[in-house]
């Protein structure tokens, strides 16, 4: 994270707080002048071996010299990172531009780990940064010299994903490669961050010793909590008779051995000193509880008990969380002031104290069993991010729910859901609120609406809802059920009417529901049961659904239990109950819950439309899973793209909208053809551009003002000679007067441009943009009033492979002008779907492209036409989000 105060450009750039290997925090900066006698310090802790490694010879003390050429870099051709635990150094790095290689500017690198810290990962994360910052500075390569014995050095290089080449001169080790990100430095960066990540979140939930420190009066609650879950480590209880914090600091400093959690209360005190004690007891975090009213924080004040934490190595929730709990036997884990949730197989992550109240409350009036769950507060720094990278590796959570209020960095977000979606179903309530919050502007960027921030969500493979109900819904469905293995549906019930309405109901949220079972013999129960059994075990079917209304005699409990069986012994067909009576509905909240159980619901269209979303959820997982053996995606030139960037931007240092002839060659380094078109400012421009065309060509307006108005007459088609060229001027001029744009009749003002004429199809507009907070993005709709007024629009995010932009341009409510719209022949929609991956592509690659259109796409049955095209350039980094590891 880099930190709020720190100035825009220059080596403030380079402050970040990180997570090492083991999920603990550091802090990562440039190295300065005060830090002199820090470097003495860190120095004498060094181990006479690791001296030794560092500079080939018995090294005791680091001389005058060194330490000014350490401390006092020029942050360009010598730059020094340290990294820092619980504010004392125990790592550095550093490089030097070697003058003898110039111009070429390769530079030899360095490190030094403090013994005690070796094996959390440090020296990865400081090549990471050190690579960042080198070609930040115009570094080409790196180079380094070890001793063959120094084998965690040689491990760091081999490992970081570059293209190294260990060879060996005089004993020595000597590595060599150059700093431009690979694919495979950025999955090794991500795979190290995806750990680190997963274990800090793992420390979390699996505290051996747990330290809960406040006024008695205010603790008692969570420590009956943590006793009533029967916790399986040590819990200790430093409780005071008032909330001083310097009673809060000699108690916890009284605790003999290490904490690895420490629980307050908002309000406790001086919560800086106590997080000194509590990094003091090796803590990996401290958990700071909401109050009785909302915290007296502000978010200035929560933001620094964040940095505070950091600073000292802890990772923090609060100053409003309600808690943390893990259902496992071996932990029994419940910080938080609810009654011990049921064990489960559901992850439940939530932020502020309010929310995750409604959201804890009604799981557990549920019945749902929990494997865990996270409540963070509204400026914790462990965010749905660390939560999802936890949960992709615990066994234990099958279905990841989560009601957000924002998100920490968006772009990993979604970076991180796709990975976890793939592997688990993810349900993610109200999306679009908690990317909104994050939204700031930069640079001028587009943003895009709150609706496509819903798509994108759930085209990365979630299932986005809107109502919290329904996550508990689908969450029930998928713990206890197996998953349905299509959309084929078998309605039960003994009322003909309710069974007709279950059949309509299925249709409507895409199901195939075939023919109804109604029961109408005696008793009831036994048919219901016995048609519920029938059907689970015909192979015909994905899934039963059997609602039975009690009206006078009881019927609930029996069919209930009848259905449970069923439930309890299917392996492949989903089998789902509905109860509807005057009594309350039967349920089973009593032991662990998992899979064998029954889902029940009182309202059948609850239980339709959760099977709906759950077997369409299960299609998507499968079109996207990894396949070997699929054609590659269209690559593009991306240096030839960004070569014409360059020029651009080396002209106007500020960006600007990219010529009519730049704008063409970018695209065409994607594949993306322009029809060719000229654009004209007068009559006799306009003839000369139809005989360079070879005629057949349409002279049309282009200006915004009337793109997709086709009741005005701005489009002149298959004109053959220079008289109907005049003929379609004079028309034109016609227009811009009678929209009072033009006195004269002058066409102008209407922005004319003489083309090749097209085949006839329907015209799609195409657009990639790069938002403000999400990075890239693509949306496509029917050109005109149905995107621009009824804003049917179709979103995405890059990369997009074929299936992806299918399901794009299938969303669209004008879709039907795509296929056979009143008898009309389809349009080629392999074609649309390449046009979309490669425009995807071109916007993956080019974070500079702050705006690229392709409107018209002339869509047909031979293909798909570009008629025209603009793209904007911005002054952006070349990657979107530094490649190395930060805490977010």
């Amino acid at each position: 994270m880099i930190r709020p105060n720190s100035p825009a450009g220059g080596p403030a750039q380079w402050e970040a707080d990180v997570v090492l290997a083991d999920g603990g925090i550091a802090q990562l900066r440039p190295i300065t002048a005060s830090d002199r006698d820090a470097m003495v310090a860190f120095y004498a802790r060094v181990s006479d071996q690791s001296k030794y490694l560092r500079f080939f010879a018995t090294h005791p003390t680091l001389t005058d010299q060194e330490l000014d050429e350490y401390t006092n870099p020029d942050n360009h051709d010598r730059v020094a990172l340290l990294l820092a635990v619980d504010e004392q150094i125990v790592a550095f790095a550093h490089y030097e531009v070697l003058p003898d290689l110039l111009p070429a500017r390769v530079a030899n690198v360095a490190f030094l780990v403090q013994d005690d810290q070796q094996g959390r990962g440090v020296g990865n994360i400081l090549l990471e940064h050190l690579a960042e910052v080198g070609r930040e500075c115009g570094v080409e390569r790196f180079t380094a010299e070890m001793l063959t014995q120094n084998r965690r050095m040689v491990q760091v290089f081999t490992r970081a994903g570059y293209s190294v080449r260990p060879e060996l001169s005089d004993g020595c080790i000597l590595v060599d490669f150059p700093l431009a990100a690979t694919q495979k430095s950025r999955e090794v960066m991500e795979q190290r961050e995806h750990k680190a990540e997963s274990n800090a979140i793992r420390g979390l939930l699996t505290p051996r010793r747990v330290a809960v420190v406040g006024e008695v009066s205010q603790m008692s609650p969570i420590i009956a909590s943590i006793a009533a879950a029967g916790y399986r480590g040590e819990l200790l209880v430093v409780t005071t008779a008032d909330s001083s914090a310097e009673s809060h600091g000699r108690s916890l400093r009284q605790i003999s051995g290490n904490v690895d959690l420490v629980v307050v209360r908002s309000g406790t005190g001086d919560l800086e000193r106590l997080i000194v004690e509590a990094s003091q007891k090796n803590a990996r975090g401290i958990l700071v509880l909401a109050g009785t009213s909302p915290s007296p924080l502000g978010q200035q004040e929560a933001a620094q008990l964040v940095a505070w934490a950091r600073t000292h190595g802890l990772r923090a929730l609060g100053p409003t969380a309600l808690g943390l709990v893990n259902t496992d036997p071996e932990v029994r884990l419940n910080a938080s002031p609810a009654r011990p949730p049921r064990r489960g197989v559901v992850g439940l992550f939530t932020q502020t104290a309010g929310v995750a109240t409604i959201v804890l409350s009604r799981a557990q009036e549920l019945g749902i069993g929990l494997s865990s769950f996270i409540a963070t507060g509204a400026f914790a720094d462990v965010t749905g991010n660390d939560v999802m990278q936890y949960w992709t590796d615990d066994e234990a959570t099958r279905v990841c729910l989560f009601s957000l209020d924002s998100i920490g960095n968006p772009r990993k977000f979604f970076r991180v859901l796709r990975r976890l979606a793939l592997t688990k179903p993810v349900v993610v309530f109200t999306p679009s609120r908690a990317l909104n919050s994050a939204r700031h502007d930069e640079l001028d960027l587009p943003t895009a609406p709150a609706a496509a921030l819903d798509q994108v969500i759930g085209q990365s493979g979630a299932i986005v809802v809107s109502r919290r109900d329904t996550m508990y819904d689908i969450a029930q469905l998928i713990a206890r059920q197996p998953m349905p293995q299509g959309r084929r549906v078998r309605v039960i019930s003994n009322s003909a009417g309710l069974t007709h309405q279950m059949a309509q109901a299925a249709l409507r949220f895409g199901l195939e529901p075939g023919e109804g079972v109604v029961v109408h013999a005696q008793p009831a129960a036994d048919e219901l049961v016995s048609a519920a059994t029938a059907a689970a075990d015909s192979g015909d079917v994905d899934a039963v659904v059997c609602a039975v209304v009690e009206v006078v005699d009881p019927l609930l409990e029996q069919v209930h239990a009848g259905l449970a069986a069923i439930a309890g012994r299917t392996t492949t067909v989903p089998v789902v109950g509905v109860f509807v009576g005057f009594r309350d509905a039967p349920t089973d909240v009593t032991g662990e819950d998992g899979m064998g159980r029954l889902p029940s619901f009182t309202h059948y269209a609850d239980a339709l439309q959760a099977l709906a979303l759950v077997a369409e959820n299960r299609e998507h997982r499968l079109r996207h899973a990894p396949d070997p053996e699929a054609d590659p995606l269209p690559s593009g030139d991306a240096e030839a793209a960004r070569a014409i960037i360059d020029e651009l931007l080396a002209d106007s240092p500020e960006g600007r909208w990219a010529t009519d002839d730049e704008c063409a060659r970018i695209l065409e380094a994607y594949g993306i053809r322009l029809v060719p078109w000229r654009a004209v400012t007068t009559v006799d421009e306009a003839v000369a551009s139809g005989e360079e065309l070879g005629w057949d060509v349409v002279l049309k307006a282009t200006a915004s003002l009337v793109r997709g108005r086709p009741e005005l007459a701005t489009s002149f088609f298959h004109l053959a000679d220079a008289e109907e060229v005049r003929r379609a001027w004079e028309a034109l001029g016609r227009t811009a007067r009678d929209l009072g744009l033009a006195e004269d009749a002058d066409p102008t003002a209407l922005a004319p441009v003489v083309q090749t004429t097209m085949h006839p199809g329907t015209p799609l507009t195409m657009r990639g943009i790069e938002d403000a907070v999400l990075g890239p993005m693509i949306c496509t709709g029917v050109a005109g009033p149905p995107a621009d007024l009824l804003g049917d629009l179709a979103w995405g995010v890059p990369p997009l492979d074929h299936d992806d932009a299918r399901s794009m341009l299938d969303q669209l409510r004008a879709a039907s002008l795509l296929y056979d719209y009143r008898g009309s022949r389809p349009v080629d929609m392999a074609a649309i779907q390449d046009v979309l991956v490669r425009l995807a592509r071109l916007k993956d690659d080019q974070a500079a492209v702050a705006e690229v259109e392709l409107s018209p796409a002339i869509a047909s049955p031979s293909g798909t036409a570009i008629v025209g095209g603009r793209i904007r350039i911005v002054p952006m980094p070349v990657e979107r989000d530094p490649l190395a590891r930060r805490a977010t």
